[in-house]
């Protein structure tokens, strides 16, 4: 080996030395821990949707507007026409266990089930759900124009009060899961 090849390598490795610590560090920043595009298990709403603002009324008649309560953590969200039927309730048990997997960041996710039924539903079993009767024409109108308004459908709504993801029924609950706790590490609102 000739001294312009071994002082070559030199000059390489100490490059390597001060470049390979940097590019380890940006693909280990952006490449693995926000995954690329397209990682989100739920259907992504681009750009996000404003969720409607009207009055919310609980169990105990109490009048609360839907900004208000949607913008103080990451909410899942459900919208149950007329009642909550199996499918409704079938999410309802999915989203509670899926709550209650975040452990210390369960804190900072709510689960709202929004109806227009006559009187509210008693749920006992799902003491973490906020239950609220609300006018769901405004609501419709946002799910519909994305082809989102199937009984038992799962909204995502971030602490801003935007619309951000959906989940059909069906589905076994590991994309929301995985979705939300992502959002939890990333974010530090809400």
């Amino acid at each position: 080996m000739t001294t312009q090849t071994r002082q070559r390598l030199k000059l390489l490795g100490v490059i390597m030395i001060f470049v390979g610590p940097l590019a380890l560090a940006y693909l280990l920043y952006y490449g693995l821990s926000y995954g690329g595009p397209g990682t989100n298990g739920g259907t992504l709403i681009d750009p996000a949707m404003r969720v409607p603002d009207v009055m919310l009324t609980d169990s105990e008649g109490a009048q609360t507007p839907s900004g208000q309560l949607l913008e103080q953590k990451w909410t899942i969200l459900q919208v149950a026409p007329g009642g909550c039927d199996t499918a409704c309730e079938t999410s309802l048990k999915e989203t509670r266990q899926i709550r209650a997997l975040l452990h210390r960041r369960a804190t900072r996710v709510q689960r709202v089930l929004l109806t227009d039924a006559q009187p509210l539903p008693a749920m006992p079993e799902q003491p973490d759900l906020s239950l609220y009767r609300a006018p769901l024409e405004d609501f419709r109108d946002l799910f519909e124009s994305q082809d989102a308004m199937t009984p038992g459908t799962v909204y995502l709504i971030d602490p801003l009060g935007n619309w951000m993801l959906y989940y059909p029924p069906g589905g076994d609950g590991s994309a929301l899961f995985k979705d939300v706790k992502h959002l939890l590490k990333l974010s530090h609102i809400g």
